[in-house]
């Protein structure tokens, strides 16, 4: 009974930190990718002063359920390019599964129309094979964690067809506080 009450504590506690105001923002710093040979990233820049993202990813052929993906996480304090890895990974499954447990932390700095015409709305599965814009893309971290570690954040994720490694894209943000 006390580890019931114990679950139920912790999980108000962590629901109590989502109403508090965010008290970071991040911005993009790179996109570095290998494997164009499925997804070409190349095309991708960070313009401006808040490194909105522009430009083209085209994917060569439709990424269904023979794509899995895994992902892993690194943050970088100081900016001396010691990275450090963090407990917060997603190991390899199916590329719709991951999507569906992971888009909630990009949805909203994708809108269909306006900024892209990938058909973020619909979450489609298979990704279809096209050339899809982003315009202006920004970091909308509404729906990221309350509390979040400063600095600069890698993310890692890595591409599979039936187990064969095909690529990977990591990109860097940097984490600061709102001024």
């Amino acid at each position: 009974m006390k580890e019931v009450v114990l679950y139920i504590l912790l999980m108000l506690t962590g629901k109590g930190y989502t109403i508090f105001r965010k008290t970071y923002e991040a911005h993009f710093v790179s996109l570095e990718s290998s494997g164009p040979e499925v997804v070409d990233l190349s095309k991708i820049r960070f313009l401006g002063r808040d490194h909105r993202a522009n430009g083209t990813v085209e994917l060569m052929e439709d990424l269904d359920n023979h794509f899995t993906i895994s992902a892993e996480s690194f943050l970088d304090p100081n900016g001396d390019g010691e990275y450090k890895q963090l407990p917060f990974s997603a190991p390899i499954q199916e590329l719709c599964k991951s999507m569906n447990s992971y888009w909630s932390y990009i949805e909203r700095s994708l809108k269909y129309g306006e900024n892209t015409n990938f058909p973020s709305d619909t979450r489609p599965c298979p990704l279809p094979k096209g050339t899809f814009w982003f315009k202006d893309v920004l970091i909308d971290t509404d729906a990221w964690p309350t509390m979040l570690p400063r600095g600069y954040a890698k993310g890692v994720v890595k591409l599979f067809k039936r187990g064969k490694y095909m690529g990977n894209a990591t990109v860097v943000a940097h984490i600061t506080n709102i001024s």
